[in-house]
């Protein structure tokens, strides 16, 4: 009756089949071990990417002192542990030659699977001269006392930066931060598969909820519609109107709010800022609820068109089935167009997960909401950009209440008069 006539039917049947599911599944494969959970077939979220949920953790790591050991960038590090876990699924370790160049022509692995964004493992030639191809070498950094992954080398190579960033980042401006950031790392490289040993150090190391995890969480509450939402910034009041009309519009059962945490360039905010902003969100039952905050303990690439749909992606091995995009995601400056976002998702093969693009948005003071700026009329528009509300913020100025609520913008005047700043320097 309910599958027919009730308000729930999805919801129904979707319980109906896991307590089936649940039922036919053997005995031997009902405790809680790892390893059940990460390869469990989801029954109502979105199939990883590439099929298979990758998980490399080499648990009680004790013979570090039969490795080679290579001081490596925190950048690296992350990218380390996010393959190991599975958040760049299929990825099981950094990109030899073959596949960064069919990445950065076709988009695509080697296998054929869609792949917008080469994850390469730069080093500067004097590492170069002293690992070799079959090397077992320890990741960690000299700021850490930890080892945090082991690397089998299997292939070694060199290549042209420009080009690279031509194809990568649209342009080999040095003023571009990727650009910068790629040239600043050496022209050699390594690849081969990558396993964690510890996991990178953090303040907010309990907001990080990985892959497996996340998808447990939302099969346990029975949310088979999730939106992710990807961000560096602090919430403002587009970005709710934003995550509202997408679950909303697309009737999402939740959202999952994923800010990156890693390093940033100047002027960005800092992560701490960004996910205590968030907390005081929450705290007043934002959303009725349908809430889920984690940590994305990874970096901005600024690739634009290319990483948006890279971040897409890892939220689908996250387990969401839709994914928010902004009129300038990922991008920086004026390096990418309004219309690129749209152009490669038009022409992108199918990733599985569904994105939804929003336009630019602005206050009306006479409707008293959000409208498309394509319909709002000249005398009725009414916007600040992050810059301004930077500065606004930096000047201990509130901005009004229908930019950023007011809590949130007197959290961050209140740390910025404390001395403790809320932009990366």
């Amino acid at each position: 009756g309910e599958t027919a006539i009730g308000n729930y039917p999805i919801q129904c049947v979707t319980m109906i089949k896991k307590i089936i599911k649940q039922f036919q599944r053997p005995n031997k494969d009902l405790n809680n071990s790892i390893s059940n959970i990460i390869n469990k077939e989801s029954l109502i979220l979105p199939t990883s990417h590439g099929g298979g949920l990758v998980y490399q953790v080499i648990p009680n790591f004790e013979d570090i002192k039969e490795h080679k050991i290579l001081n490596v960038d925190i950048e690296t590090l992350m990218d380390s542990e996010q393959i190991a876990v599975g958040a760049l699924s299929p990825l099981t370790g950094f990109m030899n030659e073959d596949e960064i160049e069919n990445v950065l022509d076709n988009y695509k692995l080697n296998d054929g699977t869609s792949w917008p964004l080469p994850i390469f493992f730069q080093i500067d030639k004097n590492l170069y001269k002293k690992i070799s191809v079959g090397d077992e070498v320890i990741l960690k950094s000299q700021d850490l006392n930890e080892p945090i992954a082991k690397m089998t080398i299997k292939s070694m190579f060199r290549k042209k930066l420009d080009k690279i960033a031509e194809k990568m980042f649209g342009t080999n401006d040095i003023k571009h931060p990727g650009v910068y950031r790629l040239h600043s790392k050496g022209e050699y490289f390594i690849s081969g598969k990558v396993e964690l040993i510890n996991r990178l150090p953090s303040k907010y190391k309990h907001f990080e909820i990985l892959p497996f995890e996340a998808r447990a969480i939302f099969e346990n509450k029975g949310w088979n519609r999730v939106v992710g939402f990807h961000t560096r910034n602090i919430p403002h009041r587009v970005h709710e109107f934003i995550q509202l009309s997408a679950i909303n519009e697309h009737y999402c059962d939740g959202l999952f709010i994923h800010p990156a945490v890693g390093p940033k360039k100047s002027g960005d905010y800092l992560p701490e800022t960004i996910i205590e902003s968030y907390q005081i969100l929450l705290e007043d039952d934002y959303l009725d609820g349908k809430t889920i905050l984690g940590a994305f303990q990874n970096y901005s690439r600024y690739a634009g068109p290319r990483e948006a749909i890279f971040t897409a992606i890892c939220r689908k091995n996250f387990g969401c089935s839709h994914f928010i995009l902004g009129r300038d995601h990922t991008g920086v400056s004026d390096y990418y167009s309004k219309s690129d976002l749209r152009a490669i998702f038009s022409e992108f093969d199918n990733i599985g997960i569904n994105p939804i693009i929003f336009d630019e948005f602005v206050y009306s003071k006479k409707r008293k909401k959000y409208i498309n700026i394509k319909y709002a009329k000249s005398d009725e528009i009414n916007k600040i950009s992050g810059t301004e509300a930077r500065s606004m913020l930096n000047s201990k100025k509130e901005p009004p209440d229908w930019y950023m609520r007011t809590e949130i913008s007197r959290y961050a005047i209140k740390q910025i008069s404390n001395g403790k700043g809320i932009f990366v320097e």
